[in-house]
């Protein structure tokens, strides 16, 4: 039943870890012998077992109550006092939508409780409702676009650059090499749901290598940086077909290239699993291409926090493209 939830991994697997009875709360670390405080971390009251900290909490029951569902897990709270139990009966009463909006809110609650102990950030309730919320809508929508991703044919839609959906940020990332100069020099361009330049960061390297093994890197890298500027939901964009479609798909590859790979799905894993990695054709990348071959004029890594002049009038161009076809949508409606 647990496998079944249209939910993503983590929910899945934390569930079956509450299930299993191996998550580490508090009351279970000092059961294993580690020398740590009892108390849950969320009141300051109780013993923090899986029971009290996921439903029996007071802060976690009133995360709880701002869910439309929640009659039915309350009234299965009041006949049975194992987790497991509890978990099981309520996902045989609940519809599919609202079985997996509840693995979502005990996994945010777990995060609350985490981010608490680990980062000292105290998650207001109403936000940790509404992250389960996101999560399982954000994981929807990126399943739905890698649906459409993994197909052996790309729409000929991706010829042009198209902005990210509202609350997104998209990064275009791309590479080139100077055999001249024995260099291989990466771009990557982040832009907003408006279509507005956010930074751009270039770096070159030595020696050349394989093309593709040049774009792995240029995806690696790119997500290295992403994640620390922390913006949020950031979907990735190159024309390395070859790349993308082993981000997509599993196999093993014990090459360098393939270790690359292994690295990037690594970081994605762990911060990136409501975005998305998509082929576009050299069209739709001209910013990240131009900017790749400009890389050549610096030796080091650098972060363009205004528009460079070689890709401003793409940037323009782009924003017409986006404007026209915005004002052609209104005119039908």
């Amino acid at each position: 039943m647990i496998w079944k939830l249209k939910v993503p991994p983590r929910v899945k697997t934390l569930i079956w870890r509450i299930c299993r009875n191996c998550l580490p709360t508090r009351k279970r670390l000092r059961d294993k012998g580690v020398n740590c405080t009892i108390v849950c971390a969320l009141c300051n009251l109780e013993e923090e077992d899986n029971m009290h900290l996921l439903f029996k909490c007071a802060g976690s029951r009133n995360i709880w109550s701002m869910w439309n569902a929640y009659y039915f897990v309350n009234h299965i709270l009041d006949g049975y006092q194992d987790i497991k139990e509890v978990i099981f009966k309520t996902l045989q009463v609940l519809q599919h939508e609202d079985a997996s909006l509840f693995g979502c809110i005990i996994w945010s609650i777990w995060k609350q409780r985490n981010n608490k102990i680990w980062k000292e950030v105290t998650d207001a309730q109403g936000f940790v409702f509404d992250r389960a919320k996101s999560l399982l809508e954000d994981w929807k929508v990126a399943r739905s676009i890698q649906g459409s991703t993994v197909r052996r044919e790309y729409p000929a839609s991706n010829v042009k650059w198209i902005k990210p959906r509202s609350g997104r940020f998209k990064c275009n990332i791309d590479a080139a090499f100077f055999e001249t100069a024995k260099l291989v020099g990466i771009e990557m361009c982040i832009r907003d749901e408006n279509d507005h330049f956010v930074l751009a960061r270039t770096v070159c390297f030595s020696p050349l290598c394989e093309v593709h093994v040049g774009e792995a890197l240029g995806l690696l890298s790119a997500m290295d940086w992403v994640h620390l500027l922390q913006l949020g939901t950031v979907d990735f964009e190159m024309d390395a077909k070859r790349v993308v479609d082993s981000i997509n798909y599993s196999h093993t590859d014990v090459t360098e290239y393939g270790n690359i790979i292994s690295n990037c799905k690594t970081l994605f894993s762990q911060f990136y699993e409501n975005s998305c990695v998509e082929f576009v054709r050299r069209q739709a990348n001209e910013v990240a291409h131009s900017l790749a071959k400009a890389a050549l004029s610096s030796a080091s890594s650098q972060i363009l926090v205004t528009i460079p002049n070689c890709i401003e009038h793409i940037l323009f161009n782009e924003m017409q493209l986006i404007y026209s076809s915005q004002k052609k949508n209104t005119r039908k409606k």
